[in-house]
């Protein structure tokens, strides 16, 4: 039996699993609109918002890595998921506890998160959509280092900048998304030319 051509590859996965960085991309923005909006709202119910968020994200995060098995980054996907689900679940049972601690569990994530999700990338390097890969992951990165090194950051400047944070990474996910959709679609015109 022929192997498959990158160019069929590429033309499926842009088919079959474009829309999961979008629906991520979506949530996130939805997310951050909604912190935005109520910056002043308990700490608890921030907390289990954040921690609803990680579950859900994580969720998507696991599906699309196993869906993409045995591709480039796929295991760093599914790692990131069950991380990002563990981190939720903590938040969501734990949200007295986990409120005095959430600068740095955000922070942890994010560093542990960016670097997986830009290694994920980068390993995809020529992949649809890697270099958008790449800049989601440093986003991320960037926002656990600015935790890390600003831990007296006030809580109402937190819960904002993690409002901010969400919209702009929903952002960049819905266009690598878009991105990996329209490099899909050329790449399977490519291989039905070929055939």
């Amino acid at each position: 039996m022929r192997a498959a051509s990158p160019s069929t590859v590429r033309g499926r996965f842009g088919r079959e699993l474009w829309y999961y960085s979008l629906i991520r991309g979506i949530i996130a923005v939805a997310f951050g609109i909604l912190v935005l909006v109520s910056p002043m709202a308990t700490v608890v119910v921030g907390v289990v918002w954040l921690g609803v968020f990680w579950i859900v994200d994580g969720v998507i995060a696991v599906i699309d890595g196993v869906r993409r098995r045995g591709s480039t980054g796929a295991g760093w996907e599914i790692a990131f998921g069950v991380i990002g689900m563990l981190a939720g679940l903590f938040l969501v049972i734990q949200p007295l506890q986990a409120a005095s601690t959430l600068v740095l569990i955000a922070a942890i994530w994010a560093i542990i998160g960016g670097l997986t999700i830009a290694l994920g990338a980068l390993r995809g390097r020529g992949q649809p959509g890697w270099g958008w890969g790449v800049a989601v992951g440093v986003i991320t990165l960037l926002f656990g280092l600015v935790m890390v090194f600003q831990p007296g950051l006030a809580l109402a400047t937190f819960v904002l900048l993690v409002g901010w944070y969400a919209i702009v990474l929903g952002l960049s996910m819905v266009v690598l998304a878009l991105r990996i959709r329209v490099e899909g679609k050329q790449a399977a015109k490519d291989a039905a030319r070929r055939a």
